[in-house]
Parts: C-alpha cells; sequence; structure tokens
C-alpha cells in the first residue's frame, strides 16, 4: 500500500512522517487532499527574523548551508572599558573630563568549519567594519583559543567546531552604551561526495577591464568642489578596497581558483580596419583623484580619449590606471594566483555616429563586438595596407600590446599574456587567396612581446570559438590560424569557449526527447562533443524555427571535424590540410598534431532562461550586440548558468575526455578561465546602481559574484540525512541549488529536509531496496496506450477525482537576499480556484524574489493536482516497469500524471497525480539588488584657525574646522607622529569653506560698515542674514585668510545669494576679536573663507606644545585615528590665539618738558563689560614701551602699570635733533607664555 510505503519512508528518515508529509505541499495526495479542507495554515519551519540571542547555557549552535544571515549570540564578553578623557585649556585651567565605554566580546555564529563571512549588521543598521577590530574563527577542529579572550581569562576554550567572532574595543556610544545586536553573513558551502561547481572551477577572468582604479589595492578619493569626496575605489564597509574585498570573496566561493586572467580594457573607435585607432581612454576629461592620479602608458587624463557618454554618463569605465593594474598583479601572485594578461578591445562606437559602415548600413553599429572590425576590400591588396595601420600606427594594436606587457613586467613577471582576443574579422581579411596579413602581424607581435617579457611566460592570442579551427569561404577550408599556432613563441592554443550545448524550447521539441529539462546533466555533457556545431547545423533561421537540421558530414574525404567548431579534439589531434577550390591539398599545414596545449581563456554562459542555447550573447541595452539566446524568454535563470558551467568543467575535467599528449606530456584541455568574477563585489555591484551604469547587466549575465557559494544541493540533502544515520539515499533525480538555509532549532531529518524538498519540488519514494528523491518537475518518462492499462482480454477501470475543491490563494514567505535577508512574502492567487482559504508556507531559505514568486506558483500549482487524481488498473507486469514517481502521458489525455501510489494487490492498481508543466512566473525581481550600504566619510580638509577667544569663551587654543561633504562629524587627532596621536577633539558642527571673489582692503576696525561688502564662493550651509542687535552679539563670523597668513574675523549682517553658491556679504565689521594685524594686510582675490559656526571646538592642545610641528589627522567620529578616510595636515600652532592685544585708548601728554603716556590694556577675552577694568588675562601685568626714530629703536623699557612718564632729559640723549613726525613708540603687553603682544603706536 501506497501509505505502507510512506510510512516505511519516514520511518527510514529517523523522524515522524507525519509532521514531515504533511509539510510538503503536494507530496503526499491524500494529505494535501485532507489540508485542502482545513481553514488557514502555515506550512513549513517558522521563520525567526534575525535578532540577537541572548547567551543561554543551551542555546542550540545554528547549521547554515550557502549564504545566509545569522544572529548571533554573546558566548563571552569581558568587563566594559571605561574611557575617561581629560581636557583644558593651560595649565592653569580646570580640567574637563568627558567618558566613554567600550566592550571586547565574543559572538557565536553557527556550527563550523566556515567558508567565510560578509557583511556585518549591529541593531540591524550595516557595520563599518573599517571602524574595528575583530577577528574571525571558522569553527575548524583544530582552531586555538583567541590570545584577547586567553590574556583577560588566563584560560580559554577553543570553541571548536564552533564558527564566532571576536570584536576589540567596540564603542558602545552609537548603540546606547550597551552591546548592540549582532548578525553576520556567513557562507558555508556544503561539502560532500558530489562535485559541485565551485570546486570545480580552477580559474576565471577577471573583469570589468574598464574603470580608471577598479583594481586599486589602495583608497582612492575623487575630490568634488571644495570640501566633497567620494572613494571611488572603496564601496564596502570593510576598509578594502573594492578589488581587495573582491578577492577575498573569490577566495572564499571558489577556493580552488589557480589562475586568473586580468582583463585590460583600450578603446576602438571604428569598424573599419585602417581606419580603427586603439587608446586608452578617461570617463572625465577634469577629475581630481588623491592620492593616486590617472595614468596609462604615459598619457594623462589631459591628454587621454574621452569616453562617449549616454544621458551623461560614460558608456564604459575608463581604461585601468597603470599603478592599479601592477599593484593588482602584485595582490594576485601574492595570493597564490597565476595570472595570464588579457588585453581588451572595447569598441566606442555610439548610436548616432556617421562612420561608413564596413557592413552595408546606413551608419555603424552602435558599440559594437571587437570581432565585426574589418574591410570592404577582402580578398584585395588594399588590405595590406589597411591592417598594417590596425597594427603599427601611432596609436595601433601593437602599440596596446607592448604597453600591457610591460606592466607585467613591471609588476615582477606574469604567467601568460595574451594577444588580444576574438578579432576575428581581422585575421580573417585576406590580401590574396590563402594570404592573411593579420596573421603575420600577429606572429610578429609574439617575437616583440617574446623580447619583453620574462622567457618562463607563456604567449597565445585569444581566439573566438568560431575562428580558431579555419577559414571557410568560397569553397576554400583554411587554417588561416596554424602559422600562429605553429609559431616558436605560441605556448598554447588560446580560446573563447561560447559554444551551445543545448536546442531547447518551450513545449514539443526534439531535444525534449533526450532529456526532461534543459538542467540535467547527462544531456548538456552529451552536447560538448555533440548537437549544434558538431552533428548538425542550421542552414538559416527558418530551419532554426522549425528545427530543420542539416548534418555536418564531409563524403569528399571523411574529415567532418573540419567543418565542426566543437570537435576540438579531432582538431587538436590530426594534421590539417587546407582546401583549395574543395581540393585538399597533399601538405599539411604548420600544425603537428597535439604539439601544443589548449587552453578555454574564456568559456562562460548567461544566467537567462535557455541560456545553454547560445551562452555567447548577453543584454547590454546600450549595444547592437544585446540578443537573447534563442527562444528564450529573457527571464533570468542562475540555474542554466550552473549547469552549463558544471558541464563543461566537469566534461573536461574527465580524464577519458581530455586526452594526455604524447608530444609535451599534458592534458589536451590545460586550462579553462570562467567568464566572468568582477572586481566589484557582491552585492555593493549591483547595489550601486548609481555608481555603476552597467549594473542593471548582472541580472542575466555572465557574472559568478552572488551566484557561487551555495554548493552542491545533493550535499546539503545528504549532509542532514547522514546526521540521523541515513547514508544511501538516492538522490541521482535530484537537481537545483538553493543559495542558502539556516537550520535554527534541533530537529528530525524530516523537518530539517522539509523546505529543502519542498522547494526544489521533490518526492520521497521506495526505489528497489532503498529510498529515492524523485522530483516531480521532471517531465514524462514514458507515454502508456489504454490497452497497456490492464489485462487485453478486458476494457481497464479508471477512476477519475477532479471535483475536489482546494485552496486558490498561497503566501510564501523566506528571506530576502537581496535585501539584507529581510523577510519578504509574496502571494499567488489562483484564478480558476474560487476557494478563498489561504495557505501560509513558510521557508527559512535565502531566495532572491524571483525565486520565491516562482516557487510560489509552483507550491500552487501543486496544490491544484489533487483535482485531477486518477486510479487505474493495471497489467502485473506493469509492477515490474512502473515506479512511485514516474511521470505518464496517457492515451487520449493530454495531462501528464505522476504515480504517487501503487497498489500490488489480486488486481494491481495504480494513483496517478495530475502533474502539471510548471509555468515560469514573471520574475518579481528588480532589476538590481537592494539593500543597507555604508558610505565611507572622507574628510577633506582640516584648519587650524588661530585666532583669540570670542565672547564667553576662555580657552585659547586653535578653532578646529574640518571639512566633509557629506558632512557626518569628525574627531581631530595630534600628536608628533603617527604612532602618538591622541584625540584633541569631537566636531559636530563644522563651517561652510570658501574662497573671496575679490580682494577687501583695510578699513577701520570694529565698526559696522554699511556701504562695505565682499563677494565669495562658499560651499557649505548657505549664509544667512541677522539684525543688527544678532550682529552684536557675535553672530554670522567669517574666518579669512589675510595677506599676511594671520587670519581676519569679519562679521557681515546681510547675505545675499547672487548664483549658485556664490554670495554677496553687505554690513562688515572688520578686524574682529583681536585680528587687527591680519585687517591692516588685506585680503586678496581668490584668499580662503571660512564660516565659523555658533559652537566652535577649540584643539585640546597644551602650551608647552606651541611652537612644535605636530600631525594632525582628521576623520570620521569614531574612526580611532587610522588614516582611511582621514586627512592629515601637518602644522604648528604659533600661539596667536594667546598673543596679548595691543594697549587701546593711548595718549601723549606734555607736562613741562616731560611726556606723558597713558594707555589701557585690552582683554582677549571676557573684556565687553561695561563695570569694573577689563580682566588682565595674564598672570603678571606687565607693558613694553619702545621708542624709535623711524626704524630706529632708541629705547625700550617695561612697567607694570599703564602709564609712563618720559622725562624730557632723555631726549637729548634718544633725540637730539628734537621731536618731529617720524618720533614714535610702540605699547605692548606681554603674556608669559606667548610672550609680547601686539603693539600700540603712538606719535610723540
Amino acid at each position: 500500500m501506497a501509505q505502507v510505503i510512506l510510512s516505511t519512508v519516514g520511518t527510514y528518515l529517523g523522524g515522524p512522517v507525519g509532521g514531515f508529509i504533511g509539510a510538503q505541499i503536494g507530496s503526499a495526495i491524500d494529505k494535501t487532499i485532507v489540508n485542502s479542507l482545513s481553514p488557514t495554515r502555515t506550512v513549513g519551519a517558522r521563520l525567526s527574523g534575525v535578532r540577537l540571542n541572548a547567551s543561554a547555557q543551551g542555546e542550540p549552535v545554528k547549521q547554515v548551508f550557502g549564504r545566509a544571515r545569522v544572529a548571533g549570540t554573546i558566548i563571552w564578553a569581558a568587563g566594559l572599558k571605561e574611557n575617561r578623557s581629560t581636557t583644558r585649556a593651560s595649565k592653569s585651567s580646570p580640567k574637563t573630563e568627558s567618558f566613554t565605554y567600550s566592550l571586547s566580546m565574543a559572538v557565536g555564529l553557527c556550527e563550523g568549519p566556515i567558508d567565510g563571512i560578509g557583511r556585518i549588521w549591529a541593531d540591524g543598521q550595516l557595520l563599518d567594519q573599517a571602524k574595528y577590530v575583530y577577528r574571525l574563527y571558522l569553527g575548524d577542529d583544530d582552531q586555538m583559543p583567541d590570545a584577547v579572550i586567553e590574556a583577560i581569562e588566563g584560560h580559554a576554550p577553543a570553541y571548536r567546531g564552533l564558527a564566532y567572532i571576536v570584536v576589540e574595543d567596540l564603542t558602545l556610544t552609537e548603540f546606547g552604551n550597551r552591546p548592540p545586536n549582532i548578525s553576520v553573513e556567513v557562507f558555508r558551502r556544503p561539502k560532500g561526495e558530489y562535485d559541485d561547481l565551485e570546486s570545480l572551477i580552477d580559474g576565471v577572468c577577471l573583469i570589468p577591464g574598464a574603470g580608471e582604479f577598479i583594481y586599486a589595492t589602495q583608497p582612492n578619493a575623487v575630490r568634488e568642489g571644495l570640501t566633497g569626496a567620494r572613494f571611488e575605489t572603496q564601496n564596502t564597509q570593510d576598509g578594502r578596497t573594492d578589488f581587495m574585498v573582491s578577492l577575498a570573496q573569490l577566495k572564499t566561493h571558489l577556493p580552488n581558483v589557480k589562475r586568473v586572467n586580468l582583463v585590460i580594457s583600450w578603446f576602438g573607435d571604428d569598424l573599419r580596419v585602417g581606419e580603427c585607432q586603439i587608446k586608452p581612454g578617461v570617463e572625465q576629461a577634469v577629475k581630481l583623484t588623491t592620492p593616486m592620479t590617472w595614468s596609462v602608458d604615459g598619457v594623462s587624463r589631459e591628454d587621454a580619449y574621452l569616453i562617449g557618454t549616454i544621458d551623461g554618463r560614460p558608456v564604459y569605465g575608463g581604461t585601468p590606471s597603470d599603478q592599479t593594474v601592477v599593484t593588482a598583479i602584485e595582490a594576485l601572485k601574492a595570493e597564490g594566483y597565476e595570472v595570464t594578461l588579457i588585453p581588451f578591445v572595447l569598441m566606442d562606437v555610439p548610436a548616432d555616429n556617421d562612420l561608413p559602415d564596413p557592413y552595408g548600413a546606413a551608419r555603424q553599429a552602435a558599440f559594437p563586438w571587437r570581432g565585426r572590425i574589418t574591410s570592404v576590400e577582402d580578398g584585395t591588396a588594399a588590405v595590406t595596407a589597411q591592417v598594417d595601420q590596425f597594427f603599427d600606427g601611432v596609436w595601433g594594436f601593437k602599440r596596446f600590446l607592448r604597453h600591457v606587457a610591460d606592466l607585467g613586467v613591471q609588476a615582477g613577471g606574469v604567467d601568460a599574456i595574451v594577444l588580444g582576443s576574438e578579432m576575428r574579422g581581422v585575421t580573417t581579411l585576406r590580401s590574396a587567396a590563402g594570404v592573411y596579413p593579420a596573421v603575420g602581424h600577429l606572429r610578429a607581435l609574439a617575437a616583440e612581446v617574446r623580447g619583453i617579457v620574462d622567457p618562463v611566460t607563456q604567449i597565445s592570442y585569444g581566439a573566438d570559438w568560431s575562428e580558431y579551427f579555419g577559414h571557410q569561404a568560397g569553397g576554400d577550408v583554411v587554417f588561416h590560424l596554424d602559422p600562429l599556432w605553429a609559431d616558436d613563441n605560441i605556448d598554447f592554443v588560446g580560446i573563447d569557449w561560447y559554444a551551445p550545448l543545448t536546442d531547447w524550447r518551450d513545449g514539443e521539441h526534439l531535444d525534449g526527447d533526450e532529456a526532461s529539462d534543459i538542467y540535467d546533466q547527462t544531456y548538456l555533457k552529451s552536447r560538448v562533443r555533440g548537437g549544434e556545431g558538431f552533428d548538425w547545423y542550421y542552414a538559416s533561421d527558418a530551419d532554426r524555427a522549425t528545427q530543420t537540421r542539416t548534418p555536418i558530414t564531409d563524403g569528399a574525404y571523411g574529415e567532418p571535424w573540419v567543418y565542426r567548431p566543437k570537435d576540438v579534439l579531432s582538431w587538436w589531434s590530426n594534421a590539417h590540410h587546407d582546401r583549395v577550390g574543395g581540393v585538399r591539398s597533399a601538405t599539411p599545414t604548420a600544425w603537428m598534431p597535439q604539439s601544443k596545449p589548449v587552453r578555454f581563456i574564456e568559456y562562460g554562459c548567461g544566467a537567462i532562461d535557455k541560456g545553454p542555447n547560445a551562452p555567447n550573447l548577453f543584454l547590454d541595452p546600450k549595444s547592437s550586440e544585446s540578443h537573447v539566446p534563442p527562444f528564450s524568454t529573457g527571464e533570468r535563470d542562475d540555474r542554466a548558468q550552473r549547469a552549463y558551467l558544471m558541464a563543461l568543467a566537469s566534461y573536461y575535467g574527465d580524464a577519458a575526455n581530455n586526452p594526455v599528449s604524447p608530444v609535451y606530456g599534458g592534458p589536451m584541455i590545460a586550462g579553462m578561465e570562467v567568464w566572468c568574477w568582477d572586481a566589484r563585489p557582491y552585492p555593493y555591484f549591483p547595489q550601486k546602481a548609481d555608481l555603476w551604469g552597467d549594473a542593471a547587466n548582472w541580472r542575466t549575465g555572465h557574472w559568478l559574484n552572488g551566484r557561487v557559494g551555495a554548493g552542491e544541493v545533493r550535499n546539503l540533502i545528504a549532509d542532514i540525512a547522514q546526521q540521523s544515520g541515513v547514508t544511501d539515499l538516492d538522490l541521482t533525480e535530484v537537481e537545483g541549488s538553493i543559495d542558502g538555509y539556516v537550520i535554527e532549532q534541533p530537529m528530525s531529518a524530516f523537518e530539517a529536509l522539509s523546505p529543502v524538498l519542498s522547494y526544489l519540488g521533490l518526492e520521497i519514494a521506495e526505489r528497489g531496496s532503498g529510498v529515492a528523491l524523485l522530483s516531480s518537475r521532471h517531465g514524462v518518462d514514458r507515454n502508456m496506450l489504454r490497452t497497456e492499462l490492464a489485462y487485453q482480454d478486458r476494457n481497464p477501470v479508471m477512476a477519475r477525482r477532479d471535483l475536489i475543491e482546494v485552496s486558490g490563494l498561497l503566501t510564501l514567505r523566506a528571506y530576502d537576499l537581496d535585501r539584507d535577508y529581510q523577510l519578504q512574502a509574496v502571494t499567488m492567487r489562483h484564478d480558476e480556484v474560487a476557494g478563498a482559504d489561504r495557505v501560509s508556507v513558510e521557508l527559512p531559505l535565502s531566495l532572491t524574489a524571483g525565486q520565491a514568486a516562482d516557487h510560489a506558483a509552483y507550491l500552487l500549482s501543486a496544490m491544484q493536482r489533487v483535482r485531477h487524481t486518477v486510479t487505474l488498473d493495471i497489467d502485473p507486469l506493469d509492477l515490474l516497469r512502473l515506479e512511485v514517481g514516474d511521470g505518464l502521458v496517457l492515451e487520449g489525455d493530454t495531462r501528464s500524471y505522476r504515480i504517487t501510489a501503487i497498489e500490488a494487490g489480486e488486481q494491481p492498481t495504480a494513483t496517478l497525480v495530475h502533474a502539471p508543466v510548471v509555468r515560469t512566473w514573471p520574475d518579481a525581481e528588480p532589476d538590481v539588488a537592494t539593500g543597507g550600504t555604508i558610505t565611507q566619510p572622507i574628510i577633506t580638509g582640516l584648519r587650524l584657525i588661530d585666532v583669540p577667544p570670542f565672547a564667553a569663551e576662555h580657552r585659547a587654543t586653535p578653532v578646529l574646522i574640518p571639512s566633509a561633504a557629506p558632512w557626518q562629524g569628525a574627531d581631530i587627532y595630534a600628536g608628533a607622529d603617527t604612532g602618538s596621536l591622541r584625540l584633541r577633539g569631537r566636531v559636530q558642527v563644522t563651517g561652510g569653506v570658501g574662497y573671496t571673489l575679490m580682494p577687501l582692503s583695510p578699513q577701520r576696525a570694529h565698526c559696522l560698515h554699511d556701504g562695505a561688502f565682499l563677494d565669495i564662493y562658499l560651499e557649505g550651509d548657505a549664509p544667512v542674514s541677522v539684525s543688527e542687535s544678532e550682529l552684536l552679539t557675535g553672530r554670522n563670523r567669517l574666518s579669512v585668510r589675510a595677506m599676511n597668513g594671520e587670519w581676519e574675523i569679519i562679521q557681515y549682517r546681510t547675505a545675499t545669494l547672487l548664483s549658485a553658491r556664490t554670495y554677496r556679504l553687505s554690513g562688515l565689521m572688520r578686524g574682529q576679536f583681536g585680528t587687527l594685524k591680519a585687517l591692516d594686510a588685506g585680503v586678496a582675490n581668490g584668499a580662503e573663507v571660512i564660516v565659523l559656526p555658533d559652537e566652535i571646538i577649540r584643539a585640546d592642545i597644551s602650551v608647552d606644545e606651541i611652537g612644535l610641528p605636530r600631525l594632525w589627522r582628521a576623520g570620521a567620529i569614531g574612526f580611532g585615528g587610522v588614516a582611511l578616510g582621514a586627512v592629515d595636515v601637518t602644522a604648528t600652532w604659533q600661539g596667536l590665539s594667546l598673543r596679548p592685544r595691543a594697549p587701546v585708548h593711548g595718549r601723549v601728554r606734555t607736562s613741562g618738558g616731560d611726556r606723558l603716556i597713558i594707555w589701557h590694556r585690552c582683554a582677549r577675552f571676557g573684556g565687553d563689560g561695561w563695570e569694573g577694568e577689563p580682566p588682565l588675562c595674564e598672570e603678571v601685568e606687565l607693558y613694553r614701551v619702545s621708542f624709535y626714530q623711524g626704524d630706529d629703536l632708541r629705547r625700550e623699557i617695561e612697567v607694570g602699570v599703564e602709564n609712563f612718564t618720559y622725562p624730557a632729559a632723555w631726549r637729548d640723549v634718544d633725540y637730539p635733533s628734537g621731536f618731529d613726525t617720524d618720533s614714535n613708540l610702540d605699547i605692548a603687553q606681554k603674556s608669559q607664555i606667548y610672550g609680547w603682544g601686539l603693539p600700540l603706536r603712538l606719535t610723540l
């Protein structure tokens, strides 16, 4: 009985059957019938959301498969660390203390070992990992205790088998002075006996090849105006450049990669071979970057080719700057990768061009493939000069290759360099019959490059898969590249391999007889050396539409392989004989069979519906090459990409398909590199579509980023089953992949496997002596005639149930892979079902929105199967032919069925459930992934405004004015060197930065000049007007750099906007707050302007540091003094803010022959009161009176009071000729810290 079979299966897996089978929507017909009559219900493991688990004894350890966001559990914490900060203005000033708190803790993640981690969230917000020190323990069986925990505790467990992170000194201020809830993105690929794509891939092509600093290993910023800047090279949250983060992800997700092909692009501008120039290009002609500036082959930004734009955005990134290519090569080699350089030509031909088209169109195609560079003069002597120009012109192809080769040498050498790729239109140009000038140029280029690179560096050319094996035209078959392949300077045959493996389409079609779906590995592998391009071809698009296949044969000479682009084995194994006019030459070409290895320096497939039909095609809206594969819906299909790559890699990974050459002793296929791995790390690419114009192309493109790491789903299932002691599950029919799955609680194998089997559409059945997982999504195994259904001497008995009421509404909840793993809900309604009952399915899986919608549609469709159930009598012999899980089509019935039960009684019966073709629902995903991101703040400037204290201030240290846009606050550190930096101030509010648009002459100080104005350019908050009374309280202060280098404080009453960021400030008060010396110097046009905020922060600096050079570093709040995103300034505090002001109200009176000199001190602060004497502001009251005749000092005395009598007797000594207009005196007050202040000058 079916019930007995299923019960046995449940016991076999070690858990209660009812819970598991009931959780399988549509997996057991009787359960589905029962559930369809029940109220709203929840099916599957419960979703927990993402939360922090408090440390508790016995807390279950999670299991992660693929990638998932895991809520951490605190497993250790040190005591709170109190950080005290003490500041004071001077030795005699009172101390000000402030306190912050930090915590070191260990956060347990999940069962190990894991492959690595990605993003970290704290209280639901992305954590800026650059600001914190943390260590990751993968959960290996041999991991050692953490050194910090051990140092604090004395003894510490190693937590072997548990993946965890240790965070040191996590500042708690931004988390409300409490430990934040930590969750972490975890990567753990299930390992097991089944090969997965991740272990098969041993080489990748590293793109994009275009991006001015895309390969930078150190941060580089773009300045935007006076205060703005952004990291061009750094768009993640962990402090490393995009390239370095992507490199780490590559090592995590594709651990067996040994070879990396680094793509470097220059730009072609014309499809006519004689007119095409190939140049390095930039995205913007004017762009200020720091610390690196763009330079390629001695060309600066100002002189470089400017890449075209669409809607104001460059159509490509610029050529990678030379220094970034060199450091990228060094970084790759440091990680142990073999590096191949791939010079790559991108065609910058806009859609509105007026260039003559060599293919006869009105204009050249927009942004075409480089393989279309050609000539209308093919077959004539004129081609020679055109090809010569293409290779040897000032901006010819050889210059490009020579420069790339030189970069490899600068980086200490590379393993290989490719002499360009896929230039099919150029290499097939003939100057006469059988004469291919480009091949000669490639051979000469190989010799030239051989003289540049190290002797061990391998050299080849990357031929297109339709180009490598020969040129067929006009009845000729010519192995046109053989002189190149046989050249002594060529080490291997390079091929960009994008041959189709399938001819799939919806509905009935020929390939449907070979496999149930396009993902079948047996079917795909059979097409590596079979199918289109091997056994047959389509002579026209019409033939393709009708599947009218023309066999590939060679009746004349029995060498059909010469016409087969997919027959690499025969091409490699045999001698090559050209055929001119259909006649086979008796003399072979220069190619020696099996003499050199073959490398697929590119192979790949788009993640698009029916991608294996044409893996060379891609979607790119700007390009004329943008096409979907034949019969594709254009929807995203990651599984199609994975299946194609898996088939090709595993086929040639089998030694039976990859023979060893007796000539060089190695395999035919010596290497395969997948196109592509991007230097822009996932998920930031494609999330940041505003930054990268090709982000939308990722969705169905060839990228591996974001698509690998899940591993083989059979290993996942086997792992869970083995934990309950089951080791002999038949997983033959299991296909597909799951990006992420978390088991959060202890449960039976049934419960653990439930969401996995539901998602994959798997059902459990006995097969032979064991248990098998069968795919309900598989197609028909056989067609059965009505006469086969029972004994021949009587009619078959069929019972049908079509009227069972089932749910027509389903809601699926899962984690959203593209939105920080937040919960998502997808609701599907079946229009043909009237029932309003809702089924709620919860899957603890990480799914894209499209995957969730597709699975919800599948579940809803599966629920309808019970409406079409057939029970029929079968022939006893069918007990041997039929099995539970088989797919059938019955004679006279258009539906397909799947056997769910077989009863072996007196009259055997089979129960069949309608298994409709699963509809692929419209892809509900956004164009690109979205999620939380961090914008790394950059402090672009720091100014120390050395001015006296303002009203109500007593601190006389420099005002700190950091600048940044956007502004997020700044911490200011200073020290004698980087090792002695300490916090000197935290600035929450800063001032605008700009410059004057006019000169400003000296005016009378401290007066309101209604007619005076100053025009300025200003970035930051717009200046505002104030009333006169507000002005007199100290509002609207500007600090303007005077021509003597000091800062003049100017106040303004009225601000008027003149144009964008340009203002006229009027109603000026000059020389405010003791800045008279700067006032006297005047202000030049273009002088620096700083708007001083109402709340200023003065530096925590000791008077002992006056005159000492200091390194000042300003960074984002909490940056801890590290250099990332910070600006360094070397400055020396001169103590001008402590300089006494010039005395005021000075008078010289005559008393007899004496001169009575009277003055009043001017307080540096607190002197605005009308009552009483102004404060002294210094430790000792002391003045110096200096007497001059012109510039000649005649006498100098010091007094402790505000008057002095110059006796007549001194005049004869000091001024023997008497007083005149050049007889002057200066009065200055002394500071015990600064020295003598500004003088008051009087005339004797």
